[in-house]
């Protein structure tokens, strides 16, 4: 949900949007229940068993947003397929880097595939530490720049803790001893909300649910709050409950 929006000028502007937050969520009925009756799984398919790469194509919103800036539109189509559509800033970064490539004005092949990634670069990322299906979204996303690639793993930290979720979720058996299962019910805690007018001005103010009554952290000051913004949050934080 989007809480700013960027007027003429790209000058920020603060949203004040309401969500009507309960305070216990139950979501039992979305629970699966496993394979039913005349049910069947989808085989897995494994990367490389034969099947033809997809092709890619550019996606037309980064397209005419780099197309807004000044950019060639063949080049701006050039730079969202090498970016695997990652977004404008991956695909700006790809445009600056190669705006002097010698088959930057070359059409683009009607047979254009997914971009190929050098496995010596995902070697060198995954010496870094970084899991190797990381290591190939970043070079991708920077256009197959090593350097750009590390810089957009640490500017994308929801990508990164993607990654660790799958390899935590590999093992069935390891996340069932680890994560015992539950029930559906959760109770609000906690909310992180903002004051102030504007994005250039206020700060982020904490909420926390503490023995029936809401407290409000606000730097050193700790207070009771009579009146949480509850319909205001910009973070919320549930706990499970036990039935």
């Amino acid at each position: 949900m989007r809480k700013f929006v960027m007027e003429e000028g790209w000058v920020p502007k603060k949203l004040d949007v309401y969500v009507d937050v309960p305070d216990i969520i139950d979501i039992r009925n979305m629970r699966s229940n496993g394979l039913q009756p005349r049910e069947e799984l989808l085989p897995e398919t494994a990367a490389g068993d034969g099947e033809e790469s997809p092709k890619l194509l550019a996606d037309e919103v980064i397209v005419a947003q780099l197309v807004s800036m000044g950019f060639n539109y063949l080049h701006c189509q050039k730079a969202a397929i090498n970016t695997s559509n990652c977004g404008v800033e991956e695909a700006m970064n790809w445009l600056l880097a190669h705006m002097n490539d010698p088959d930057i004005d070359s059409p683009i092949s009607q047979d254009v595939q997914t971009p190929h990634i050098d496995r010596s670069k995902i070697d060198t990322l995954v010496s870094f530490g970084f899991e190797e299906e990381l290591a190939c979204r970043a070079l991708k996303a920077s256009g197959g720049n090593v350097e750009q690639a590390a810089e957009w793993i640490f500017s994308n930290p929801s990508a990164s803790a993607a990654s660790d979720m799958d390899v935590t979720t590999s093992s069935g058996a390891a996340v069932d001893t680890l994560l015992p299962d539950g029930g559906g019910r959760y109770r609000l805690l906690g909310l992180v909300s903002h004051i102030g007018t504007s994005t250039h001005c206020g700060h982020y103010v904490a909420h926390i649910l503490k023995d029936g009554r809401w407290v409000i952290f606000n730097d050193e000051k700790v207070g009771i709050s009579k009146n949480p913004p509850l319909d205001m949050g910009y973070l919320y934080f549930f706990e499970r409950l036990e039935s």
